[in-house]
């Protein structure tokens, strides 16, 4: 079946548009504040209205173990309508393909499925760029991936294909 982000609730858009962004993994970043729960929390708190901050636990980073819940049974529904897949332990948890040499966190499957359906998540990401209080955060984070990911690519010893 095709699917549209007309056909998904809040949460499954929210998380197919940040797993879209290629956030970098967050070990490699230096702030789990790259984590996909987390930036899918936050998504999620501004798009209800509130400030970004109801869905993280008091440290301001970590999500809360009632979002986490939340999150791991919409990633379920979303593998069962096969809009995303486990990754295996071990996995990169980078979006993409794996480059041999690239020093990078293992996933953790509850938190970072690959996403089958680019397309759709492609779409959940341009809806959440329309939200006027989600943009600047998604915006920040997407360009800070693009300079974790640039430091990546200009580490010494990797190579380049």
């Amino acid at each position: 079946m095709a699917y549209n982000p007309e056909d998904l609730d809040e949460l499954e858009i929210a998380l197919l548009g940040v797993l879209c962004l290629g956030l970098p993994p967050a070990r490699v970043a230096g702030s789990d504040t790259f984590r996909v729960d987390h930036v899918t929390a936050v998504v999620r708190s501004l798009a209800e209205g509130g400030d970004g901050r109801e869905h993280l636990s008091s440290d301001g980073v970590h999500v809360t173990r009632e979002f986490a819940g939340t999150l791991r049974a919409t990633i379920e529904r979303l593998v069962e309508k096969e809009l995303v897949a486990h990754q295996a332990p071990g996995m990169p948890a980078a979006a993409g393909t794996f480059e041999e040499g690239m020093a990078l966190d293992l996933i953790n499957p509850d938190e970072h499925p690959a996403v089958l359906d680019r397309y759709l998540a492609q779409l959940c990401m341009e809806q959440l760029f329309n939200i006027p209080a989600v943009y600047p955060v998604l915006m920040e984070r997407y360009a800070a991936s693009g300079e974790v990911w640039r430091r990546i690519a200009e580490r010494p010893g990797r190579r380049s294909g």
